[in-house]
């Protein structure tokens, strides 16, 4: 993954982008193109943020070296900046839609728009969280499968010696 000053460069980039098609009038297909490349730099700016902040949770292994690339306080201003970034580009996009160059769409299409990203980030979660049970349940059903079969393995070599036994000691 990318560093945080590389993924805000790129999200201001294709937003500046962005405001300039929407400026000059371009086609919505166009605009909505820049929404989209947009919204894309933003989002791996987030899932880094959000990576940041999962492994700052997180126990550090026992025998690896803690080596950092940057000072805390550096580490800090990147996370802040791109926070801080994010919500002000949001702010003039919706700015954008209610009063500046998409005003033809109107409030209702920012709603709509904004109910639209809600519904699909909350599909991709609930997929995520459907791919993770789904993949607790195969584990949980081979270690099931495993000692079944190590139990049958174990039960039919105890019968097959019972059985030798009694056949050795009938004859």
């Amino acid at each position: 993954m990318l560093d945080p000053v590389t993924l805000l460069a790129t999200a201001t980039a294709v937003f500046n982008g962005l405001k300039k098609a929407v400026e000059i009038g371009r086609e919505a297909e166009d605009v909505f193109g820049q929404l989209g490349k947009w919204a894309g730099a933003v989002a791996d700016l987030q899932e880094w943020i959000r990576t940041e902040e999962e492994n700052a949770n997180k126990p550090p292994p026992i025998f690896k070296k803690l080596v950092w690339k940057k000072s805390a306080t550096a580490e800090a201003f990147d996370t802040y900046a791109a926070k801080i970034k994010i919500q002000q580009m949001e702010e003039e996009i919706r700015h954008m839609f209610t009063l500046g160059e998409l005003w033809w769409l109107g409030k209702e299409g920012y709603n709509e728009f904004i109910m639209m990203r809600r519904g699909i980030k909350e599909k991709r979660e609930k997929m995520i969280y459907e791919q993770i049970r789904r993949r607790k349940k195969l584990i949980r059903m081979s270690a099931d499968g495993i000692f079944i079969s190590i139990a049958l393995a174990m039960g039919g070599i105890i019968i097959y010696h019972m059985i030798a036994f009694i056949v050795e000691k009938m004859e």
